[in-house]
């Protein structure tokens, strides 16, 4: 296996396929996909050694007080192999997240004992939304 940092466009097939396969993500078109992709602080992804895509998540921050971690997912075939952990040790640990002070996300009630092995809490602020 190998990161990927950025994707271009050889990988954006392989990237909208990973979106169709969660409950949460499988209504974004393929434009907008890459449009979240391209316009996010830092990318990951992890490569099988044949090039195929198995796991990304994408991260906004101002570098020094938060980074929000969005879209998490590791392919149906992949989990269980402990990707997961490395999705969040490659996030936690980039050269440009060092001083963050805090790390976000939002995982529905049923993942978040997942995020908590790795050391995130439930936060006790109320999350308010505007949607268009």
């Amino acid at each position: 296996m190998h990161w990927l940092d950025e994707f271009n466009s050889d990988y954006h097939d392989q990237l909208y396929a990973l979106y169709r396969q969660e409950w949460w993500t499988k209504g974004r078109s393929v434009k907008d996909v890459v449009s979240a992709f391209d316009n996010s602080d830092l990318v990951f992804g992890c490569l099988t050694d044949d090039d195929q895509l198995i796991a990304c998540a994408r991260v906004l921050s101002d570098f020094t007080f938060k980074a929000l971690i969005f879209d998490v997912i590791i392919a149906k075939t992949h989990r269980g192999q402990g990707l997961g952990k490395h999705m969040l040790d490659q996030i936690t640990g980039h050269e440009k997240l060092a001083n963050v002070k805090s790390f976000e996300l939002y995982c529905p009630d049923h993942i978040a004992p997942f995020y908590e092995k790795y050391g995130f809490e439930k936060s006790s602020s109320t999350l308010l939304r505007f949607q268009r």
